[in-house]
């Protein structure tokens, strides 16, 4: 990942000026929670952060110089004194033997500057005794070391780390900085539908951007399957040729337009505003209690496609119960 001045955002510039006066004034606590959403930079923060704290002669700004030795072995991915811990394998915890190996390296003697960290990702995944063995390196840090712990949930975290650790809150960028960072980068694609979509996070917009004709095939065929125009079995089959946790992502999204529409008295702000005409024909024959319990149908198809192997049935159940919707006006 690259660490240098074309990897900083634009909506970083407060949280990384304190961070920077923090480092200098050798204030920094010990244990950073970096929280916020999905697509704001949260990683790419934090590595910047680890670079400048391992750096042996950090810019007036307070980033890692990128010249000294420290800077190289980190932009190397070698360097002794930095570890990232994460969970094995995607979707999976981050175990106990994790932990513990990570408490043994913060113990040893650091090197040039003294320092040791730690980038933990994503924190609500330490399964319980993970958590409870990191319990103790928060309460008594070994000298010299930081813990760059990062979630998008941190409600998943135990009470007790959450209370260890001083929270850098991550929030969207307001709506202008947004577009000027973005709309350079997507070509041709509505930078404006993008940040809708990616509820205002600009490197989720920006990862949307080559997805958004897949998203247009997914929602034909969700409305051809309500219209009795596809077989509910042809949509499941094509929902899964692709990402499946991404397309559930978008029938969400669907779903609470479509009841936004339902019960709204005047037109809503919607999540999807380019498919307004064909949700509005589509949400005119249906009731909203109908609609709320396809929304919710939707949330446990997301976490049962979560937990599963066999995701092909439960799309299929799914697109079965939503067969010629439109028709029936349930």
């Amino acid at each position: 990942m690259s660490t240098g001045a074309e990897a900083r955002l634009p909506w970083h510039e407060t949280l990384w000026q304190g961070v920077a006066t923090r480092i200098d004034a050798g204030r920094l606590p010990h244990a950073l929670l970096l929280s916020g959403p999905a697509g704001l930079g949260k990683l790419d923060f934090a590595t910047q952060l680890a670079q400048a704290l391992l750096c042996e002669a950090r810019t007036a700004d307070g980033h890692g110089c990128g010249t000294c030795r420290g800077c190289l072995l980190f932009a190397a991915g070698s360097h002794p004194d930095f570890r990232r811990v994460e969970p094995a394998e995607d979707g999976k915890v981050i175990r106990v033997e994790q932990v513990r190996e990570l408490i043994e390296f913060l113990a040893l003697t650091s090197g040039n500057v003294g320092r040791r960290v730690v980038l933990l990702q994503p924190a609500d995944r330490l399964n319980a005794n993970a958590a409870n063995s990191l319990l103790k390196t928060l309460e008594e840090p070994p000298a010299g070391s930081h813990l760059l712990l990062l979630s998008a949930h941190p409600a998943g975290l135990l009470p007790t780390i959450r209370s260890r650790c001083q929270t850098l809150a991550f929030t969207a960028p307001d709506t202008a900085r947004a577009l000027a960072w973005l709309a350079p980068q997507v070509g041709e694609a509505d930078p404006q539908l993008l940040l809708a979509l990616a509820a205002g996070s600009p490197l989720r917009a920006l990862q949307l951007a080559a997805q958004l004709p897949r998203r247009r095939e997914l929602f034909r065929a969700f409305l051809d399957v309500a219209t009795g125009k596809l077989d509910p079995l042809r949509a499941a089959e094509l929902w899964l040729e692709d990402d499946v946790a991404l397309a559930v992502h978008w029938l969400l999204g669907w779903y609470l337009d479509l009841l936004r529409l339902n019960m709204a008295a005047t037109p809503p702000q919607l999540t999807n505003p380019d498919l307004r005409e064909a949700l509005c024909t589509l949400t005119g024959r249906l009731r909203a209690d109908y609609l709320a319990r396809r929304w919710e149908a939707a949330l446990r198809l997301r976490e049962l496609l979560a937990t599963q192997a066999n995701p092909q049935l439960l799309l299929e159940e799914f697109f079965i119960d939503w067969a010629g919707v439109a028709a029936r006006r349930v």
